[in-house]
């Protein structure tokens, strides 16, 4: 795939660090289409490129980080009900349910401990089956945040109250 960027580059004749080509594979998984929109946000934020340049995120990507960010912030009803109209606004982008359960769990993992990290995992797979068989995937994608916000929150009040 690190061959495929610099051909694009060359053919829309841009002059690319082979360096950047390489970061891109890395950070796209290996993903073409990704690597491809990646290398489009990153010449919007900034052109010529540079080898230690900074590769932009797609915005629904950003958005999700953001998302899972609030999420570990706080846990309440209110949340929750922010929450949803976020991740409705996610669907109504056409970003699917499937991705946006597993980014969204892959991003709530890196707030975790490792117990919990298993747990929270098995939720995420059990919505996500749950996605598969329903038919409203907002139903699915709330109630696995939901789940999360329980699993967390009993986390903390557990550590803040020796037993």
């Amino acid at each position: 795939m690190a061959g495929v960027v610099p051909g694009v580059c060359k053919k829309e004749q841009l002059l690319n660090p082979p360096v950047l080509a390489t970061r891109l594979a890395e950070q796209s998984e290996r993903n073409l289409r990704k690597a491809l929109l990646m290398l489009e946000a990153t010449k919007v934020a900034q052109y010529p490129f540079t080898a230690q340049q900074t590769i932009q995120r797609s915005d629904w990507e950003e958005y999700l980080i953001q998302l899972a960010k609030e999420i570990a912030e706080e846990q309440s009803p209110k949340r929750l009900l922010q929450v949803r109209g976020k991740l409705y606004e996610l669907l109504s982008h056409c970003i699917p349910p499937e991705v946006i359960i597993k980014h969204l769990a892959l991003e709530l993992l890196k707030k975790l401990d490792a117990d919990l990290k298993y747990e929270v995992m098995r939720w995420a797979a059990f919505y996500e089956h749950r996605l598969q068989q329903g038919t409203k995937p907002i139903f699915h994608l709330e109630a696995f945040v939901a789940k999360f916000m329980f699993i967390y929150k009993r986390c903390a009040s557990q550590v803040r109250e020796p037993r």
